[in-house]
């Protein structure tokens, strides 16, 4: 497969991939747009993208691990229970390594847009941009989820509008990678 297939097939996946990860619809318990799909997405995307980006194949175990843990926490989810909230250790261990897989994806990402973005894009710190914001965020919300018994409202009301800032920021993220996308389209026809 030629290199600009590779790029348009990673960076779309990468795109849907994030769709799962940011927007939880449910039924019940049970999530209509599982995490652990989107993790499956991601792993493809650095598939595709690993001959680009060599330290994306580092990120592979990772994301087998978080789409396993999120893969048992849906499962989980049809009886009530799962591992998510079982082991506060393996939370946090779960949530710093979810919060490096986004940081070091996102950032490969953008280094794949700074090579291939036409001339007067932006694209990469765009990438680089939301990628910021997404740690502070993620980082932000683990924090509030073990103190929000100690903060009460004051940490309802914060995290709540972090959730709000998390979703604009999950739209205006896969924004940016569908017109990479398009942008590579261009770039292969062009070929």
């Amino acid at each position: 497969m030629m290199g600009y297939e590779n790029r348009y097939n990673g960076i779309g996946k990468a795109a849907w991939g994030y769709l799962f990860i940011y927007f939880d619809f449910k039924i019940n318990t049970v999530s209509l747009l599982p995490a652990f799909v989107g993790y499956l997405l991601f792993i493809s995307a650095i598939h595709y993208l690993q001959e680009e980006e060599r330290e994306l194949e580092l990120l592979k175990p990772l994301g087998i691990i978080l789409a396993v843990w999120h893969g048992l926490n849906w499962l989980g989810s049809f009886f009530g229970t799962g591992p998510g909230g079982m082991w506060q250790v393996a939370d946090i261990l779960i949530g710093m390594v979810n919060l490096y897989f986004h940081f070091q994806l996102v950032t490969n990402l953008a280094s794949v847009a700074r090579k291939h973005q036409p001339e007067g894009y932006s694209l990469d710190a765009g990438l680089l941009r939301y990628r910021t914001v997404q740690t502070v965020i993620l980082t932000a919300l683990i924090v509030l989820g073990y103190f929000a018994e100690w903060i009460g409202n004051f940490g309802t009301v914060v995290s709540v509008l972090a959730v709000i800032v998390y979703l604009v920021l999950g739209i205006a993220l896969m924004k940016v990678l569908f017109e990479l996308r398009n942008c590579l389209r261009e770039e292969g026809a062009g070929d």
